[in-house]
């Protein structure tokens, strides 16, 4: 093997001399082998379970963190509502319009609902 690859000489009457060949009067064809391939999807693998994890944890904190904005947003909205109105909200209907939440209730990123 030359330069990682495998090389197949034949002897030929049209023979040219092939970048990396040795002897005049062959022609060489260069490939990969079947070992090399498998080196490669192998490291492909390794490298795909590394990633796969970190991408998935990144999105789970991302979402987590989303949660704890919205949670953030709606303790505000009910305080206000209770220096307002002197007391809690009812339920969530209570402080769902444009003066406590101008763009809607939040959405939950996991499931979407409100």
């Amino acid at each position: 093997m030359i330069g990682g690859t495998a090389h197949r000489c034949r002897i030929g009457s049209r023979a040219k001399k092939a970048p990396g060949s040795i002897m005049q009067g062959k022609t060489c064809r260069t490939a990969f082998t079947l070992l090399e391939l498998m080196a490669v999807v192998i490291i492909l693998g390794i490298v795909a379970l590394v990633l796969i994890p970190r991408i998935s944890a990144s999105s789970a904190a991302a979402k987590e963190s989303a949660c704890f904005q919205n949670k953030a947003e709606i303790n505000a909205a009910v305080e206000r509502y209770y220096f307002e109105n002197g007391s809690l909200p009812n339920n969530i209907n209570d402080i769902d319009n444009p003066s406590y939440f101008p763009d809607g209730l939040p959405n939950c990123p996991v499931s979407g609902a409100k």
